[in-house]
């Protein structure tokens, strides 16, 4: 039931700031014709791949083994129209964290280290489709930094194994797997900048994914620095 509802939600959410950004506000007659033709111009349709990892989840000697490192990946797809600073898109994005192992053992019940001779491995993984609009602040030669921001449906997973021998109590607290899978409805903002190259644009920008509007403390939130191109 709480998955259709975020269905539901989610699905009106992706179609209203498609719906707002595309209107276009009537041009008074008195206005050349040069104008009127910049206000019908239609919206141009571009693709756009960027790779991403939270600097707040990034270390490269964690007390365990392996590294800590969250990375992202984004296929948007988005239109701009004239010479309006407004743009609409529609974002797919998927990711996760490195898997972390903590061969020292799991903790106690009184968190303290436990003495069984096992290890926890444990992973993460995200994934978004949103839309919503950007807005471009001001234009100094070939740099544009600009807003962005949207809302769309979030997915979030969880996965946890344990192998080495267990006491009986442990296996009764830990169990031997423990795994959740989340979808909820999530909002994101930003703050970018991009460059023309030609007909490309590079762009860096600083996201922040909140998986869930309803506060869900399993959702959480992700921060991803991106770097890509527009083509």
């Amino acid at each position: 039931m709480q998955l259709r509802f975020a269905v539901a939600v989610s699905s009106i959410a992706l179609a209203v700031p498609l719906a707002s950004v595309s209107a276009q506000t009537t041009t008074p007659s008195a206005q050349t014709t040069t104008t009127s033709a910049q206000s019908t111009t239609p919206a141009t349709a571009r693709w756009s791949f960027s790779l991403g990892i939270d600097p707040t989840a990034f270390d490269l000697n964690p007390p365990g083994p392996g590294i800590n490192a969250r990375m992202v990946a984004n296929l948007t797809r988005s239109w701009q129209s004239g010479k309006s600073r407004w743009a609409r898109h529609i974002s797919l994005m998927v990711g996760g964290d490195a898997p972390h192992d903590a061969s020292q053992g799991i903790p106690s019940l009184w968190g303290l280290p436990s003495q069984c001779a096992c290890s926890m491995h444990i992973s993460r993984r995200y994934a978004g489709l949103t839309a919503g609009a950007s807005y471009d602040l001001f234009r100094v030669s070939r740099f544009t930094p600009y807003l962005t921001g949207g809302t769309g449906l979030y997915y979030s997973g969880f996965r946890r194994s344990i192998d080495g021998v267990l006491t009986q109590s442990e296996l009764a607290v830990y169990g031997r797997n423990f795994s959740w899978n989340d979808f909820s409805l999530g909002a994101n903002v930003g703050l970018g900048l991009k460059v023309r190259l030609g007909s490309h644009e590079l762009f860096i920008e600083q996201m922040l994914h909140d998986f869930s509007v309803r506060r869900d403390y399993r959702a959480g939130a992700i921060a991803p620095l991106n770097i890509g191109i527009r083509f």
